[in-house]
């Protein structure tokens, strides 16, 4: 069990170095050609290399593994479509705050919204209550987020 933490600790934590690489990178392609433009276009990319990648594994595994249940469907556009609000978000808020404190306030919204879905039991993992410790968890990020704030 111990092992399989410090795995999934060390792949969450290279996802969010790409996760400040990607950040970086909205915030230049937003300046070159502005939200709205900047957001449509690295999703439309962002769909197109995925589909190349559904191609090619489709093309060596066949479609045995492509059933795909409706619901996972409309799943999947919903989970899209905040996706599209997500980036032109990014890009107009790291523009105005800087990179490092639009990650931490992202990151933090990301830890509200993961505290509700863990107490609730949303993921499909067994429910995890809200205790003291993570608590302050919380509160460490939102001071982090605080500190984190240029002032001009």
């Amino acid at each position: 069990m111990q092992g399989m933490t410090l795995t999934g600790v060390a792949v969450a934590l290279g996802s969010g170095l790409a996760i400040g690489i990607q950040a970086t990178l909205f915030t230049l392609i937003l300046r070159s050609i502005g939200p709205f433009r900047s957001s449509l276009i690295l999703n439309v990319t962002g769909g197109i290399v995925a589909g190349i990648i559904m191609l090619v594994v489709f093309g060596t595994q066949g479609n045995k593994h492509w059933n795909i249940p409706r619901s996972t469907v409309v799943l999947a556009v919903i989970a899209v479509t905040l996706g599209i609000f997500i980036v032109t978000g990014v890009a107009l808020a790291f523009q105005r705050t800087g990179v490092a404190t639009g990650i931490a306030t992202v990151f933090l919204g990301q830890m509200l919204i993961g505290i509700v879905v863990d107490m609730l039991g949303l993921a499909g993992a067994e429910p995890i209550p809200l205790d003291l410790r993570r608590g302050l968890g919380l509160a460490v990020m939102a001071v982090a987020v605080v500190l984190l704030v240029h002032q001009k």
